[in-house]
C-alpha cells in the first residue's frame, strides 16, 4: 500500500467517524449497516449522509416512522425528502468531499486575511453567493491579492475536533484565473499542518465548486441532504 493510500483510508476514516459523532451513533456506523437509523428526539431537522455504501439517517422518532418506506435516492433528495414530511423545508442535498493528499503550492501568493480583505470581497459577489461559501463565520482565513486589492478569500473551520471545513470565494470579476484555487489551497495546507483533515462540502448543482474541489485533489466521499421539520 502506497503511503498516499494509507493518507486517504486515514481521511476517510476520519470522516466517517466525525458525521458518526455528529450524527449521534456509533463510529462504526459508516463500516457495517447499509442503513442506520438515529433516533433523535433533541432535532428539529432530518439529517442524512451517505458514505460509500452506507447511510446514516438521524431525525426525531416520529420522522424517522414515515421515512422508513423511502428508497436511498428519495433519502438523498431533499426535495423528496421533504415531500414525505409534511410542513418540513428542504435545505438542501450536498456532495461531501475529502482531501486525500498534500495539494501543491499555490500558483499565486497567498497571505492572512484581515477584515478589509472580506469586506471588500463580500461586497463584489452577490449575496446568497457570499452565505453559501461559509467564509463570514470562519475566524481562519487567506486571502490572494493582485495590485493590493483581494481577489478570494478561503478559510477553514475545526469541526469535531477532526475535520477542517473548506469555504472560498472569488470576486466576480476575477474569476477563471486561479485566484480562488490559491486562497483554498492555503485553507487547506493551513489545515493539514494542524493536523485536520480538509472537507469539501457542496451544494449538489454547483457543478463550479466541485470541479474546483477535484482540481484541488479533494475526491468523492458521499452525500449529505436536510431538511427542517416544523415547528
Amino acid at each position: 500500500m502506497t503511503q498516499m493510500s494509507d493518507a486517504s483510508h486515514l481521511h476517510r476514516t476520519s470522516l466517517a467517524a466525525a458525521w458518526a459523532e455528529a450524527l449521534g451513533t456509533a463510529p462504526g456506523a459508516f463500516d457495517v449497516e447499509p442503513r442506520t437509523l438515529v433516533r433523535r428526539d433533541d432535532l428539529d431537522a432530518v439529517i442524512v449522509v451517505e458514505l460509500g455504501d452506507a447511510m446514516v439517517v438521524a431525525a426525531p422518532s416520529a420522522a424517522l416512522a414515515a421515512l422508513a418506506a423511502l428508497d436511498r435516492a428519495a433519502l438523498l433528495d431533499a426535495t423528496a425528502l421533504a415531500a414525505a414530511l409534511p410542513g418540513s423545508r428542504p435545505l438542501g442535498s450536498a456532495h461531501l468531499l475529502i482531501a486525500e493528499a498534500r495539494p501543491p503550492d499555490p500558483a499565486h501568493p497567498v497571505d492572512a486575511a484581515d477584515d478589509r480583505d472580506v469586506r471588500l470581497v463580500r461586497e463584489s459577489v452577490a449575496e446568497d453567493e457570499w452565505d453559501e461559501s461559509g467564509v463570514e463565520p470562519m475566524e481562519l482565513r487567506w486571502s490572494v491579492r493582485l495590485d493590493g486589492r483581494p481577489v478570494a478569500i478561503a478559510g477553514f473551520e475545526p469541526w469535531r475536533s477532526r475535520l477542517a471545513h473548506i469555504g472560498v470565494v472569488a470576486a466576480s470579476a476575477e474569476r477563471g484565473r486561479g485566484f480562488a484555487a490559491s486562497a483554498a489551497t492555503g485553507a487547506v495546507l493551513a489545515a493539514l499542518d494542524a493536523g485536520l483533515v480538509p472537507q469539501w462540502r457542496c451544494r449538489v448543482g454547483h457543478t463550479a465548486s466541485l470541479r474546483l474541489a477535484e482540481r484541488l485533489g479533494f475526491a468523492r466521499a458521499g452525500t449529505q441532504a436536510a431538511v427542517a421539520l416544523p415547528a
